[in-house]
């Protein structure tokens, strides 16, 4: 080989190395390297049933329910193919069963139902460019409002007042504040909203019903968040859980209009492999994660008291996307995507012990992102 060629093949190995380095270094730190399961649907009560959203086949809308007390799931379109890109999220609001999705070229829409009937009706909320993240609905006040993360790393709430067409933007946080989906919910008197903030911090943002500024709070500093948070009120606190450092589950926790916020670890080093979700159900804070080796795990704590408590939901191989969690009737309730992109449902009466597993539907029709 000539000297040209030799110098020819180091330049193009100085470049692969190059190369090399420069991924290594836009790769997380090792605490969260591995990304943590994605949602694929959302459980929430509604009226009288337990109702899951989920995304379909193609980035088709799904919405699925059940009466309370009964045992057969009812299955409804909500949206075509192409219509969504995220998990989509589902509550009550009025008699309504609402549910916000991102769309198509990272666009935000909002569907209704009235309760008991069976049109869905589409509603614009964000514009295309708008949307880069999984949004969260929630009723606060007499307003349906939905939160997202927007463009650069930005947040965004947008409300409507039930009954009534338009929809309000508001800015909530800035440029390079927002590093993951945020989650909204009414707490006390208030809209209050959690995301993983710069360099793996916790953010907490408030608002009062009705006022305009938006109040940030930090929870938790740098290196202490590893997944989209869930926020929820129990008792008379804001409560939130999140994703640790090595796959630890962590909890936070504030009295109403009390300011320090108040950090407990619910589960160890790889013990946690999706983000959570949290719930009050019945007097006890609640959240759910996927745990080792694709199972499902439950932690429960009596309101007002400090130990947690472990369930095992599923065992190995149950779990494929973030759980959800909610309060329905005399049950905790949770959904999760199953094998084979299957959607699976589990229910357990409050304060009893047998989980009770039931298929929502088969394999091939709900898709984590």
């Amino acid at each position: 080989m000539r000297i040209s060629q030799y110098k020819k093949a180091f330049r193009g190995r100085k470049h692969l190395i190059a190369v090399m380095a420069a991924s290594a270094a836009s790769l997380p730190a090792l605490a969260g390297s591995i990304p943590a399961a994605s949602a694929a649907n959302t459980v929430a009560l509604v009226g009288n049933s337990s109702v899951i959203v989920s995304e379909g086949p193609n980035h088709s809308l799904w919405y699925y329910w059940q009466a309370i007390g009964a045992t057969s799931w009812h299955r409804e379109k909500v949206a075509g193919n192409n219509s969504t890109y995220a998990a989509p999220s589902v509550a009550e609001a009025g008699s309504s069963s609402v549910i916000a999705v991102q769309g198509r070229s990272h666009s935000l829409w909002f569907y209704w139902q009235t309760i008991g009937t069976r049109p869905w009706h589409r509603e614009y909320v964000g514009a295309y460019g708008t949307t880069f993240s999984a949004p969260s609905v929630a009723r606060v006040g007499n307003s349906s409002v939905i939160t997202a993360q927007g463009p650069n790393h930005s947040l965004w709430f947008y409300w409507q007042t039930i009954g009534t067409r338009p929809w309000h933007r508001e800015y909530v946080g800035a440029y390079g504040t927002t590093f993951s989906a945020p989650s909204v919910a009414p707490v006390g008197n208030s809209s209050v909203i959690v995301a993983e903030g710069r360099k793996q911090s916790l953010d907490f943002y408030w608002q009062a019903i009705g006022s305009k500024p938006w109040n940030k709070e930090l929870v938790a500093g740098k290196g202490s968040t590893y997944s989209a948070p869930s926020v929820a009120q129990s008792g008379s606190s804001s409560v939130v859980a999140a994703q640790g450092p090595r796959r630890s589950l962590e909890f936070y926790w504030q009295t109403i209009g009390a300011t320090p916020w108040n950090p407990e670890l619910v589960a160890g080093k790889r013990t946690t492999y999706s983000a959570p979700s949290i719930a009050q159900v019945g007097n006890s804070s609640v959240v759910v994660a996927a745990g080792k080796l694709d199972s499902l795990d439950y932690y429960w704590q009596a309101i007002g008291a400090a130990p947690w408590h472990p369930e095992s939901v599923a065992g190995f191989g149950s779990t494929h996307s973030q759980p959800t969690v909610a309060w329905a009737g005399s049950s905790s309730v949770v959904s999760a995507e199953g094998p084979e992109r299957s959607l699976q449902f589990y229910w357990q009466t409050i304060g009893a012990k047998p989980w009770n597993p039931e298929l929502v539907a088969g394999k091939n029709t709900t898709y984590a992102p």
